[in-house]
């Protein structure tokens, strides 16, 4: 079995945020073996105007291809409550930043939160 390397953002910023990101957390925990993650951090919204998020990565390992572990992480995202309709209130929003050396979201890359959250990783390993 491969094991693949992963990196994944997880970020809420409804009312019970905290909530939102250990159940996210533990729900990964089915298809990743995680190694670190970072402390929970808040971080204002991207496009303004919106709540405060809580935000934290994860790193560890997983047998699921890629394509597997995007149908996994949209289907916990729905299963978590969250409405891709909805800009303001994301219950959840999961992303996989990093699978083996193929870098996602390359966007969110420059983003202040991510070069953040992985300086926090970088810093427990």
């Amino acid at each position: 079995m491969t094991l693949h390397n992963v990196f994944i953002a997880l970020g809420s910023n409804t009312s019970d945020r905290k909530m939102m990101l250990t159940k996210a957390f533990e729900k990964c925990k089915e298809h990743v073996v995680i190694d670190l993650c970072s402390p929970v951090i808040e971080t204002t919204s991207v496009g303004g105007g919106s709540a405060h998020y809580l935000n934290q990565m994860v790193c560890g390992k997983t047998s699921l291809t890629i394509d597997e572990l995007t149908t996994f992480t949209k289907r916990l995202e729905d299963e978590l409550g969250r409405d891709r309709t909805q800009r303001e209130n994301v219950a959840i929003d999961i992303d996989i930043m990093l699978y083996d050396q193929q870098k996602l979201h390359s966007k969110d890359w420059e983003r202040d939160y991510i070069k953040q959250l992985l300086t926090l990783i970088e810093t427990q390993q």
